[in-house]
């Protein structure tokens, strides 16, 4: 069983956005000028750290990996362009949106194509199980984007339906990707299903833990109350207004039509919101370190138990 390093990781993920460079790669000079604008600045990355910290201790292929986490990436990519669009977001890790800078057509459009280049990768991979697998989780994200759109501006959200929404919108592609591994690893079904539940428990921590920073600022580049202002409320808001009375309800639904949400945010402290997200979160965390602890060795446990807690609470 191998022994993580850190250097390992860095090379994987510059071999990653290579790889998503020539999967990209066009001749029409508009598109590749979004490629170059794209690639220029990357994300976290978090979905491809994921793939090779579990990948490597299961002893996955390298170049496995490295398409994996491609498909991912590319899949995740073209999604935040489509909700960029959706959202009128102005600014993307830190630069201006695809659909700012070259207009709602041209970033539809190419939304579209890193989906077809993503779907044409996928035809080259060894595994159409996996295969399979991703196209599954892409329709799952776009079903939950619709999800998402029915409950903006619905104060009355249960959390039990806002649950529904991370699991498809967010947790299914952890889910999915972690799936894949145990695939690729040629694990015993009752270990596949450990591996699809841990991340499916992974992508609702890290929902719950992002619906917490847009309240403190905590994500370079989001600015605080941005769900809020565009009506879509998260966890630590439908928690306080599921355990309201009649007229703290009221109250709190006032707040956010005057747009004070400085106010919002002191009634949800005060009604424990952020810390009955928190403690959500947590739990979600402990199931996944509980679940690692049933497939990885000893030795690597460590590394990541803290690549969990890392990634996730912040």
């Amino acid at each position: 069983m191998p022994i993580f390093e850190e250097q390992n990781l860095t090379e994987f993920l510059a071999e990653v956005k290579l790889n998503m460079e020539n999967i990209t790669d066009s001749h029409e000079e508009d598109i590749q000028e979004i490629n170059d604008y794209i690639f220029q600045s990357s994300g976290k990355f978090i979905r491809s750290k994921l793939i090779f910290i579990y990948g490597t201790f299961l002893e996955v292929d390298r170049k496995d990996l490295v398409e994996l986490s491609s498909a991912t990436e590319l899949i995740h990519l073209s999604t935040l362009i489509h909700d960029d669009i959706i959202d009128d977001a102005p600014i993307r890790r830190g630069k201006k949106t695809i659909f700012k800078k070259w207009g709602v057509t041209k970033a539809l459009l190419y939304g579209d194509y890193l989906y077809t280049k993503t779907f044409s990768s996928l035809n080259s991979l060894q595994n159409q199980k996996i295969a399979s697998i991703l196209i599954q989780c892409a329709e799952k994200l776009i079903e939950g984007e619709f999800k998402q759109l029915k409950n903006i501006g619905n104060l009355n959200v249960s959390i039990s339906d806002y649950q529904i929404v991370i699991n498809n919108k967010t947790a299914v592609l952890f889910s999915g990707i972690l799936e894949s591994i145990a695939i690729y690893a040629k694990l015993e079904k009752h270990q596949v299903m450990i591996l699809k539940d841990l991340g499916q428990e992974f992508g609702y921590a890290f929902q719950l833990n992002d619906d917490l920073s847009d309240f403190v600022n905590a994500e370079s580049g989001k600015k605080t109350f941005k769900d809020l202002s565009e009506n879509k409320y998260t966890f630590p808001l439908i928690v306080v207004l599921n355990n309201s009375v009649a007229s703290k309800k009221e109250k709190i639904i006032k707040l956010i039509h005057a747009g004070d949400y400085q106010s919002v945010k002191k009634e949800i402290e005060k009604d424990d919101g952020f810390k009955k997200t928190r403690s959500e979160r947590d739990k979600a965390i402990q199931n996944c370190i509980k679940m690692t602890k049933k497939l990885l060795a000893d030795e690597n446990l460590q590394y990541a138990e803290n690549f969990l807690i890392s990634t996730l609470k912040s």
